[in-house]
């Protein structure tokens, strides 16, 4: 064959592969992924692209989980450091992210959040919509905690007080403010009052990061107030 025969194929083939490429890509979607152990956080908040394909972690059926759900996000988070086990009945249950494991006859449970709230379905289940916030966390078995939702100003000036809010999402998805909750950052190590509130007066310019904190609740994100 000749030689520019060979090279147009070969040139074909590329392009063929970088299409294919870009159309399972494409057919993802745009997430962040957040993973809070019992005492630290394991993955800070992670902004990932799901793609085609499938989970079959666990022993999972190839056809029962595609990479497009919540399972592929955790995935690509992760770079594949997590376990789980799989179910006819139960379906794929998470049980080890990134060296801790947790299972459901174990004291403690890995839970699914989804915008702060708890997740309707599976993780294979649950198809993604772009900008949802995964939030993965070891609770116990014992009680019904809630993730904390720490939030405030994005800018503040320095010697001037400005306000954290404590909340949570209950049961129903509501948010209600949390008082008793220990916030900590930038030399700031205070509590919530009745409101949720903590007031704060920055002296030091910079970004500055606060995360907020309540035994039987999920550790808050961080909250980043740029103070000039």
């Amino acid at each position: 064959m000749p030689v520019k025969r060979i090279l147009a194929l070969s040139g074909a083939t590329l392009a063929l592969l970088l299409i294919s490429a870009a159309a399972a890509v494409a057919a993802g979607t745009t997430v962040s992924v957040r993973v809070e152990g019992l005492n630290r956080t394991l993955l800070p908040t992670t902004t990932v692209h799901t793609h085609t394909g499938t989970i079959t972690r666990g022993g999972t059926p190839g056809s029962t989980c595609p990479s497009t759900n919540a399972a592929g996000a955790l995935n690509v988070a992760t770079h594949g450091r997590w376990g789980g086990s799989y179910t006819s009945g139960e379906g794929l249950s998470v049980t080890q992210i990134l060296g801790e494991t947790h299972t459901f006859t174990s004291p403690n449970y890995w839970s699914f959040w989804v915008n702060n709230r708890y997740a309707t379905s599976g993780i294979c289940g649950l198809k993604l919509h772009a900008g949802e916030q995964l939030l993965f966390a070891a609770v116990s078995q014992k009680g019904n905690p809630f993730p904390i939702v720490l939030s405030g100003p994005s800018h503040a000036t320095a010697g001037h007080p400005f306000e954290l809010k404590v909340s949570y999402y209950n049961a129903k998805g509501k948010a209600t403010a949390l008082a008793g909750a220990r916030v900590r950052g930038a030399g700031l190590n205070a509590v919530s009052n009745k409101q949720g509130v903590v007031s704060v007066a920055a002296q030091h310019t910079g970004r500055l990061k606060y995360t907020a904190t309540e035994s039987g609740y999920i550790r808050s994100a961080p909250v980043s107030v740029r103070v000039s």
